[in-house]
């Protein structure tokens, strides 16, 4: 994103995640045992809150000032893509996960691609190429964890070896590398990106291998796509109103990711009705789902 131009977020961002992938490494034991606080702290402070704040971005695109029937307008458009999603997992689970990917794919990659000018016909491939690379890198890497997970979300899944999965992924991240090489031949990017790009894959996948599936995916999620777009979203919002900071972020941000927080719980008490035999990651990983699609729209609404 925009925000990893400035050499002051991508050194660090680039640091801690070396420094995780050379423990996951040496000492692969500390990761499995702080998985789970690393999840909920990083999640906490950054996930939830870069997508809480969609009715300040509704609000910067279709105000300042908004009458009672656009504010109708963004709740009911919102409660009916959750609860709609919802349906669909509880009714159609492959269909869902196999929307949900697609769908996050093209929005990390379009987070990571928004400022880069390529062509229209490119930039889907990219998102799509990128945003592949990183759901791929945690899960398909670590493939004996992910299938359980996928499993307790839709049921059954057919037997694919964990070498196989892994090699899918060596193809996906040798294609990202080939796309960057053909548009920086095509003149699309400068070398300088095209450097910068590589090192991110090399660095992303360093960390991918040999952290844990979640200690990985909750890295890329937070630190490189969350983090970012958070940052970003500060920035923008400064156009509409200048004395905007990342202290008022947060406190917009607040009411929502409460309310996320909530619908989690309300997820997991109803666990045994709508989700029987599902564990708590199943279920968090579900309700983020449900949470993400109606964010995707309006950043695509954003970015346009």
């Amino acid at each position: 994103m925009v925000n990893f131009q400035n050499i002051n977020i991508y050194v660090p961002t680039v640091m801690v995640t070396l420094a995780f992938g050379v423990v996951g490494m040496c000492w692969p034991e500390v990761l499995q045992k702080i998985q789970y606080p690393l999840l909920g702290v990083l999640v906490l402070l950054i996930g939830l809150p870069h997508g809480a704040t969609d009715f300040l971005l509704f609000r910067r695109l279709h105000g300042p000032v908004l009458d009672r029937k656009k504010v109708f307008k963004f709740f009911f458009f919102y409660l009916v893509a959750v609860l709609g999603y919802l349906a669909i997992w509880l009714l159609l689970p492959v269909v869902a996960m196999v929307t949900f990917l697609v769908i996050s794919a093209y929005h990390f990659g379009q987070s990571n691609w928004q400022a880069l000018p390529v062509s229209a016909i490119t930039r889907p491939v990219l998102n799509v190429a990128f945003g592949a690379f990183t759901i791929g890198g945690a899960v398909l890497w670590h493939w004996d964890e992910g299938q359980s997970i996928v499993r307790q979300m839709i049921g059954d899944l057919p037997v694919w070896s964990d070498s196989t999965m892994a090699n899918i992924q060596w193809f996906i991240l040798l294609f990202n590398v080939a796309i960057l090489f053909g548009i920086r031949l095509a003149s699309q990017i400068e070398p300088s990106l095209l450097l910068r790009e590589l090192v991110k894959l090399c660095v992303l996948s360093f960390m991918f291998y040999f952290t844990p599936l979640l200690v990985g995916f909750t890295l890329y999620f937070t630190l490189w796509h969350s983090l970012s777009s958070l940052l970003d979203q500060v920035s923008f919002f400064r156009h509409q109103w200048p004395s905007f900071t990342l202290k008022s972020y947060y406190y917009q941000a607040a009411p929502y990711t409460l309310l996320a927080i909530f619908g989690l719980l309300g997820l997991i008490f109803g666990q045994s009705y709508m989700f029987p035999g599902a564990s708590f990651l199943s279920l968090f990983l579900i309700l983020i789902a449900c949470m993400t699609l109606p964010h995707i729209i309006l950043v695509e609404e954003r970015y346009k």
